[in-house]
Formats: C-alpha cells, sequence, structure tokens
C-alpha cells in the first residue's frame, strides 16, 4: 500500500470522528477521547477550589500575628479529640511556664475574671514567662498589656533566649516603669537583636510592689492587620476564591458573633464545647471578613441557628449595612466604615433538613436576613426533599457535606439531589454547595495523618475533577481545613514559618489552570482521572491528569479531525520531587518542599505523567 493511499485513508478516517474531538493515549491499547464538545450547560465555577476556616484548636490561632497563648489567663484546657503524629504540642498547647514568682488570680481580671499576680520575693525580680516563640534580627515586635500595680514596682518587657548551657541572653528589652493603681494600658516596641527559633517573653517585675497583668499580648510590628503576613501571602497564593467561616463551634455551640465584635481586649473568651480549649475571641467576624479581602476570597459565613434569626439578621446589617444603620455604624465603629458585601449565608452547621423544626425555622431566617439586604443567597445546612420543597424558592444552595473516601457514594449523592432538584417546582436556581469536604473528617487514627500525605493530595484531586464533572449542579467546594487542623490543613505554621502540605499544591494547581467549560472525556488509561475543560473561545484546553499509579503514565494527544488538533503548550505536576514513589510521603521541617509543583515540557504531543501525581496540561490550538 503506497504512502498517498495511507495517508488519504487516514484522512477519511478522522473525517468520521466527531469535530472537537482529540485522542489521549495512555497506551497503545488505552486510547482515550477528550473532546472540547461541552459536558453540560454547566461551568465551572473559581468557587469549587474555596476553603474552610473553623474555630478548631490551632487552625485561627496559627493565622494569627499574636505569638502569645492564653494571653488572658482563662487557662489552657486539652483538645476534645487531638492527633499529634510527630509529638509537638500545638500553638494552643503553649503555657505561661510554672513559677512561684506569679499565680493566677481569679477575680477581677481586667476582662474575663483571671488575670496574673506577679509578686517579688526577698529582693529578687519576678518573672512571667512564656517559651516557644522565634524572632527575627532586626525585626521589630509590638507588645501591650493590661496592668494595674502597687507603688514600688517597677516592670520591663523582655525577649530572651536560651543558650546551650541553659542561660539566657536578652534580645530586647522595654521599659514601662511603674504601673498605675488602676489597669491601663501600656505598650511599646521590643527590637530583636538577635534571631531564635527558641525565644522567650518575659514580663519582669523588680521592686517591692505586687503587679497584676492581663490581656497580654505580642505580636510583629508587620503583620496584615493582625493576620501572619506569610499566611496571608501563601493563601492568596493559592486562590481560594471563596472561604467559609462557621464549622461545628456554630452549631451546636457556645458561639456568639456579637461577643466577638469591637476591641478584642474586651472580648470576653469562651469554652470551645464541640473541640475543646478556651477560645481568646480575638477573631471574630470583621477579622474573618478582612481575611478574606486580604486573600481576594469572597466570604461565606455561617450563621448560629441557635442564635436565633433576630441575631442572623443584625449579622446581615453589621457586614453589608451602610453606616448608618444600627451595625452597620457599630461595624464602622470598629474601624471598618465600608461594608463587607457578604454575599452567601449558610443557614447553621449540619443541621437535619428533614427535621420540620428546621424547616420552619429556616422561613423565619430567610425573611429576617432577606428584609436586611434582598441581594444575599442562603445556603441550607444539610439538603433534604423538604428543604427543596418547602424553602427551594428562596435559598440559592444546598449544602451537603462530604467526608468519605468513597468517590462513586459522592457521585450518586450529586446525581440524587439533582434529580431531586429537577423534579420539585417552584424550585428556583438551585445549585450545590459542598461547604465542607474531604477524604475524611471523624477518623482520630492513622487515617487522619493521610491528610498530610501525597495520597491524600491525590484522592483531594480526584475528588475536584469530580466536582468540575458536575459543575453544572455543584457551583461551591469548601476544602476542609484551612491551617493546621489536626493534619487536615493544607498548611502547617509554626512559631518561625509554615509548611505547605501536598494538598496546597494541588489546590493552588487547579484554581490556576481551571477553565469554564467542562468538556467529555473517554475511558482513562488504568490507574489515571482525567478532566478536560476549556475557555469560552475554545482557543485553550487544560487537561488535568491524576496519576495513581506508582510508575510513569506517557499521554499522547492526536488530532481527531482535521480542523481541531490541540499541541501541548506546557505543564505542571504536583509530584514528589525525589520521586521514591511512596504515596505516604509528606512535606516536614527537613523537607518543606519534597511534594511541589514542577514543571514538565511536553514532547511534541506527548507528555509524561510522574509516577502518583496531579498534572495540569495546557494545550492550544493549532
Amino acid at each position: 500500500m503506497n504512502v498517498r493511499f495511507t495517508r488519504c485513508l487516514r484522512l477519511l478516517a478522522l473525517a468520521l470522528i466527531p469535530a472537537a474531538a482529540v485522542r489521549v493515549c495512555g497506551a497503545a491499547d488505552d486510547p482515550v477521547v477528550v473532546s472540547s464538545r461541552p459536558l453540560h450547560e454547566g461551568r465551572i465555577s473559581p468557587m469549587l477550589f474555596g476553603n474552610f476556616i473553623e474555630l478548631l484548636d490551632d487552625l485561627v490561632p496559627g493565622m494569627r500575628a499574636e505569638m502569645l497563648n492564653d494571653r488572658g489567663f482563662e487557662g489552657v484546657v486539652p483538645a476534645a479529640r487531638w492527633v499529634y503524629y510527630d509529638g509537638a504540642p500545638t500553638f494552643c498547647d503553649r503555657v505561661w511556664e510554672p513559677s512561684a514568682d506569679w499565680s493566677i488570680e481569679h477575680a477581677g481580671g481586667f476582662t474575663g475574671p483571671n488575670c496574673a499576680r506577679i509578686s517579688p520575693r526577698g529582693g529578687a525580680p519576678a518573672r512571667l514567662a512564656q517559651a516557644g516563640l522565634a524572632v527575627q534580627k532586626g525585626a521589630t515586635y509590638r507588645f501591650s498589656a493590661y496592668l494595674r500595680g502597687e507603688p514600688g514596682a517597677r516592670v520591663r518587657a523582655l525577649l530572651k533566649t536560651r543558650r546551650p548551657d541553659g542561660d539566657f541572653d536578652e534580645l530586647a528589652v522595654l521599659e514601662l516603669g511603674v504601673p498605675s493603681s488602676r489597669w491601663a494600658r501600656v505598650e511599646g516596641l521590643l527590637a530583636a537583636s538577635g534571631t531564635s527559633d527558641l525565644a522567650v517573653f518575659e514580663l519582669r517585675v523588680a521592686g517591692d510592689g505586687t503587679v497584676w497583668a492581663d490581656q497580654i499580648s505580642l505580636q510583629p510590628a508587620e503583620n496584615a492587620d493582625g493576620w501572619r503576613l506569610d499566611v496571608v501571602e501563601a493563601i492568596k497564593a493559592s486562590r481560594p476564591a471563596l472561604i467559609r467561616w462557621g464549622g461545628s463551634v456554630v452549631d451546636p455551640g457556645a458561639y456568639r458573633w456579637k461577643a466577638g465584635v469591637g476591641d478584642r481586649d474586651l472580648r470576653v473568651p469562651f469554652a470551645n464545647v464541640n473541640w475543646g480549649r478556651i477560645d481568646s475571641n480575638d477573631v471574630g467576624i470583621a477579622e474573618f471578613c478582612r481575611f478574606c479581602e486580604l486573600t481576594a476570597a469572597r466570604p461565606l459565613v455561617c450563621v448560629s441557628f441557635s442564635d436565633g434569626p433576630t441575631s442572623a439578621a443584625d449579622l446581615v446589617e453589621y457586614c453589608n449595612g451602610s453606616k448608618e444603620t444600627t451595625w452597620g455604624a457599630r461595624r464602622a465603629a470598629d474601624g471598618h466604615a465600608a461594608p463587607f458585601h457578604v454575599k452567601y449565608w449558610q443557614l447553621g452547621n449540619e443541621l437535619s433538613g428533614d427535621d420540620d423544626t428546621y424547616v420552619k425555622k429556616c422561613r423565619d431566617f430567610i425573611a429576617s436576613m432577606k428584609a436586611v439586604d434582598p441581594s444575599i443567597a442562603i445556603l441550607s445546612s444539610f439538603p433534604s426533599q423538604k428543604v427543596v420543597e418547602v424553602l427551594g424558592k428562596d435559598l440559592s444552595h444546598l449544602a451537603p457535606h462530604h467526608y468519605t473516601r468513597d468517590l462513586a457514594a459522592c457521585e450518586a449523592d450529586f446525581r440524587k439531589l439533582a434529580t431531586m432538584i429537577a423534579s420539585t417546582p417552584e424550585r428556583g436556581r438551585l445549585r450545590l454547595a459542598v461547604t465542607e469536604w474531604n477524604f475524611t473528617g471523624g477518623d482520630w487514627g492513622l487515617g487522619r495523618g493521610k491528610m498530610l500525605t501525597l495520597e491524600g493530595a491525590l484522592w483531594n484531586a480526584q475528588y475536584l475533577n469530580l466536582m468540575c464533572r458536575y459543575a453544572n449542579i455543584v457551583e461551591i467546594g469548601c476544602r476542609s481545613n484551612m491551617i493546621n487542623s489536626y493534619c487536615s490543613g493544607i498548611i502547617a505554621t509554626t512559631a518561625s514559618g509554615l509548611i505547605k502540605r501536598p494538598s496546597y499544591h494541588v489546590m493552588k494547581l487547579y484554581a490556576e489552570h481551571a477553565r469554564p467549560i467542562p468538556t467529555h472525556v473517554g475511558k482513562a488509561p488504568s490507574g489515571v482521572d482525567l478532566l478536560a475543560c476549556v475557555d469560552d473561545q475554545r482557543a485553550h484546553l487544560t487537561l488535568f491528569a491524576v496519576n495513581l499509579r506508582r510508575e510513569p503514565v506517557t499521554l499522547a494527544l492526536e488530532p481527531a479531525a482535521a480542523d481541531d488538533a490541540w499541541t501541548p503548550i506546557r505543564a505542571e505536576s504536583v509530584r514528589d520531587v525525589a520521586d521514591m514513589r511512596q504515596p505516604d510521603v509528606m512535606n516536614h521541617a527537613q523537607a518543606p518542599d519534597r511534594v511541589k509543583t514542577t514543571p514538565l515540557k511536553p514532547r511534541g504531543s506527548t507528555i509524561a505523567l510522574p509516577a502518583l501525581s496531579v498534572t495540569a496540561v495546557e494545550c492550544a490550538r493549532r
């Protein structure tokens, strides 16, 4: 058979294949067809790559610029449940060092009932100290506290570091003088003369009098309105288009948003009944909304169902009302003149949608909240047929939570809920918002530790592929959780820095490379999960490939129609750079970039997927 005749037969075969299709070959006998024909009428929303913040152990404290724990002396209580895989305590385990020099006085604190009583004895200075800090040479740290004292007492604040022989070197000293006999705020700057990750803060009292201290604070002078600069930078770079605030502390729980506004030194700490610990209440709705502004993310606020519809309406007014309104004026007085413009609101956390009381009470919430701002979008808690039938026309989203490795079960839930919505009259334009998702939530054994690993990141990528395939019904996704959080955070923070988990790099990869229109994909090579999406002009296509194999897989792109050929132009892959092909590999202090995003170079029309990797292949139409 001559070459010309062979070429004619090949062109004829290509003409019989549907237009806008590309063949991707994992192996010669395992071809995959990727089409630029839309999968459905839906669009991949950037909000699918969102995240979740809740008041859980060291999640929020690990994001804050505040360097001291238990600054109000309410006590350090253990978490209700915890996971200490490496034996290291969390920020919330840090205590004021026990000493005969000081004690907790259980009445007469500046804000809460407790404060520290510091009393020199025998002419020697008394010390109140907290270790576990890290400081940088040349950096400045802002100290503040509320003090009162007896005549004859002199106070100074210090930063020091422990030497190998056990003694200390002073890194910075701030003279505070003689305190007032009444509670008064004192503040000043400490400029570190050296670098140490074994730094200690000390409040030293000399002289003859006793000093009482409360609401002690130490922060880097350079911070982002109380948030750590490195955390803000890393989260902004990961591009979470939406961040949810809420979780189990909201319902059921003792959290009340009105107790968390205004001057943080005047807020009363509260017991976190679900997760344990004493929450300082330093972070409330205003701080959360400000963090969203800093990271260019939309806020999604979960309101407390137990706090009632009136409180929820007041919260909407605090966030969205003009400064001429009652709660808008309170927001302005708190330092935020412009509204936060919070669009998305969820009615309670993980409450049953089959409960008649829930459905009935939701009507009151919706009426009260929309009377304040008719433009807001309101999400249910757990979805049900009753919620769709009774509330569907007033809701924007139903909000399931997925905590399982069973992707087939997640897909079945999407199908079931889509059918439920489609079969219910007057449903409005309901969509799904998976406001919490991961492959485990309640596992407190080794299974929870998997969230730290490359294997966990691979599962996250498969779930992202699933949500994108169902983008006609799923519009919002909030991965659980953002920071620390018993292994679930995409970032881990320490006093001296942060570590980006493998899941961080996966979330960032999808947020950066996803295109709005999901397209058809045929059968993938064994052990590979594929998602294709194109832009509105059909000029560029992204192929996400999750390789679950312990060996590389080569994908070869072939034109399936003469007028629709795609050329790989660049690719990035989240992988183990050591290529040890171990799914349990993770990033840690000694190897913070063991799993990271690296560029891949396409070879003509082929791309080699590394073992155990998540790859985004960007293609241009020829």
